[in-house]
């Protein structure tokens, strides 16, 4: 998939997949991994991420959203897409399903220093 093709994707009115089709169109480096993988099984990963993010008192973008999206798709299968912004420094991640594909959810964390 190009860049322009997930941007198109990411065209949706979610602030997460907003701000990530902006960073991509400003040229942020993305990765997209073949295969797919139920949603229900990335779930206790993205859970743990989650208490994470709120231990560390990290800025998130629409992760709570998209870990009731993720629950809410069972097992369908999903594409995992992650999108590096450095300024200022996010990562966001795009879940992908369907042929075509589609943007199931999508949420960024930020990976600024905590002072």
């Amino acid at each position: 998939m190009e860049r322009n093709q997930l941007a198109h994707l990411l065209d949706r009115t979610d602030h997460a997949s907003s701000a990530c089709r902006t960073a991509l169109l400003c040229g942020a480096d993305f990765t997209l991994w073949d295969g797919t993988t139920p949603a229900s099984r990335m779930v206790p990963a993205y859970e743990r991420r989650q208490a994470q993010t709120l231990a560390t008192g990290a800025a998130t973008l629409g992760l709570d959203e998209a870990l009731d999206t993720l629950r809410e798709a069972g097992v369908t299968g999903v594409r995992l897409a992650q999108v590096n912004v450095s300024d200022p420094p996010y990562v966001f991640m795009v879940f992908l399903a369907g042929d075509p594909a589609s943007v199931i959810t999508c949420f960024g964390v930020s990976q600024a220093a905590r002072a």
